[in-house]
């Protein structure tokens, strides 16, 4: 693990988030928790006046209600604002997550993988929520404990002493089963990761599972039931550090008690009216300290999520509802692409690591230009990295060596945004969202969609409901990219990138893709930019790209090809 997860967020950033989202909540919380606090130990030292005052006993059972109400009101008022607050805070933090999430490196997310972002999503930020939901009881309880320890000095010094140092012994030895417990939360948490992939896999691999015994079997004990056990192990030990803790923390409450009982009537210093008065409140304020030891697992847990939420570089403290900048009337977020005309790879590099497979990839240097209105085959055996090179080029990835240069200014991190809305991509991996989305310009998306499912003979197959598709599952491989490719149409963007797309098509509708779809779109002025195995239409292109390990084996333009052959 590295030094950025070992880092782990302080805790008052939890309780800062609270105040800086809603502080009249956050004062609210504090000033009802002191007074529940403050009554509920007022109503021990009534308790121990009851017991030795026969007199007045009608107007003490009134003041003893009230004090009971007030405390019960207080404790209810304590826990709902802040619950309030929660319900918001984590509704915004989810929003910030997700936001987050759109705002990091393509790169980064596969590496880390989707079962981590998801586990951050589904596990970390309800985690910090049910920490959030522990303030007002760390308030209250920690109010009634220290009321409570006053009240033992105003009755006792001797008893009083004696509560606090073995006290101060037994939280000591608490937090050192506490440490060793929160090294197995981690754990917990990571795996939990592991068998969010394996569950992945469960999903979107069940076909394959059902079509081959020996894979399932196997899937099944060295995956499943492996991943399960090491949760369910770690899961244990982390409960039996702090099961052991609270076993340590109740023996020493029984030493406590034993002393009050019979030390300190043995050594006769302490008047016996004071002595039941001092073991009441004694008892009184075991409660308050077992709820705040109790609460240190979900703590410890709520650490953890933070600890992962920072490493992912998602920070609480930056997560604020701060008031956007307004937008001059006119302006448009993302303004449509300009026009262009060429653009260049200048040396450009790509290293990456696969985490979990620990293999290295190198793509470059590259050197290369794209010319409007050209049609660019990419072709290279498998991992020559031409899927790579296609997000390289979209912008989805950052070189990490070289320059991507738009008409001979280089695109930076500033202007990656506006460069990626040029291309509109299908990639192997692509994902159908149920909307359908046109340029924010144009009202006419709904009956460009009508036309192209006609022309990709999707009409049989999905019907335009609203402004959505009436399924985007059940469709065969080659349908779903049909669908995705007029999803693309729609977009209406300079430059298409289409990975492998013909793959999955029939040989009559690939043949209509190479020598109609495409060339009508070239037609219209659009960069087609196609990676693929095809080559008996390599013929169509106006250049074919050659890639070998990662670099450009060769650069043909067929135009000079077709000439050749011509003459």
């Amino acid at each position: 693990m590295d030094s950025a997860q070992n880092k782990s967020p302080p805790w008052h950033s939890v309780i800062a988030l609270m105040w800086r989202s809603h502080p009249w909540l956050t004062v609210g919380t504090v000033v009802t928790g002191l007074i529940s606090g403050v009554a509920s130990i007022v109503g021990v030292g009534l308790i121990t006046r009851v017991l030795h005052d026969q007199n007045n006993r009608q107007t003490l059972l009134l003041i003893f209600i009230a004090l009971n109400a007030i405390a019960i009101l207080c404790r209810t008022a304590a826990a709902a604002m802040p619950s309030y607050a929660c319900m918001k805070i984590m509704t915004r933090l989810r929003v910030d997550l997700c936001k987050r999430i759109l705002a990091t490196p393509l790169e980064e997310i596969d590496r880390r993988g989707a079962p981590n972002v998801l586990t951050m999503l589904t596990q970390d930020i309800p985690q910090l929520s049910q920490t959030l939901l522990t303030i007002p009881t760390i308030i209250v309880q920690a109010v009634v404990l220290v009321c409570s320890i006053l009240y033992l000095a105003y009755l006792s010094w001797i008893v009083f002493i004696s509560t606090v140092t073995l006290i101060a012994v037994g939280v000591v030895l608490y937090l050192s089963f506490y440490r060793k417990a929160i090294n197995f939360t981690e754990r917990v948490r990571d795996e939990f990761v592991q068998f969010n992939e394996y569950t992945h896999g469960l999903v979107f691999g069940i076909k394959e599972l059902k079509l081959n015994r020996d894979r399932q079997r196997w899937f099944t004990k060295a995956a499943i039931e492996l991943s399960s056990k090491r949760v369910a192990g770690y899961n244990y030990t982390e409960r039996f550090w702090f099961m052991g803790g609270d076993s340590f923390g109740q023996f020493t409450v029984a030493v406590l008690l034993g002393f009050l009982l019979f030390g300190v009537p043995a050594l006769g210093v302490v008047d016996p009216t004071v002595l039941t008065a001092s073991i009441l409140a004694v008892l009184y304020t075991m409660g308050p300290l077992t709820a705040l030891i109790s609460i240190l697992p979900a703590m410890a847990e709520g650490r953890t999520a933070l600890a992962r939420l920072s490493d992912f570089g998602f920070s609480i403290d930056e997560a604020q509802d701060s008031p956007k900048k307004p937008q001059p009337s006119g302006v448009k977020e993302f303004p449509a692409a300009k026009p262009w005309q060429f653009i260049e790879l200048k040396d450009v590099k790509m290293n990456y690591h696969d985490y979990d497979s620990s293999a290295d990839f190198a793509l470059g240097p590259i050197n290369m230009t794209i010319h409007a209105g050209e049609l660019v085959y990419i072709i290279g055996g498998n991992g020559s990295g031409k899927s790579t090179l296609g997000k390289i080029l979209s912008g989805l990835y950052a070189p990490t060596e070289g320059h991507i240069l738009l008409d001979g200014k280089v695109v930076d991190n500033d202007g990656r945004e506006r460069y990626r809305n040029l291309f509109s991509a299908v990639f192997t991996d692509f994902h159908l969202f149920n909307r359908i989305i046109g340029p924010a310009q144009r009202s006419s998306s709904i009956e460009l969609a009508q036309k192209y499912l006609e022309t990709l003979r999707l009409a049989d197959k999905v019907e335009i409901r609203g402004k959505t598709y009436s399924t985007t599952k059940a469709l065969s491989t080659g349908q779903r990219k049909r669908l995705a490719l007029l999803c693309a149409y729609i977009e209406d963007r300079p430059i298409y990138i289409l990975d492998e797309w013909a793959a999955d098509q029939d040989p009559v509708f690939k043949r209509f893709f190479y020598e109609v779809l495409v060339p009508d779109l070239k037609s219209r002025g659009k960069c087609v930019i196609i990676i693929t195995h095809d080559d008996q239409y390599f013929k169509l292109a106006d250049r074919v790209i050659h890639l070998d390990s990662g670099r450009i084996s060769s650069d043909t333009a067929m135009y000079a090809v077709r000439a050749k052959v011509a003459g």
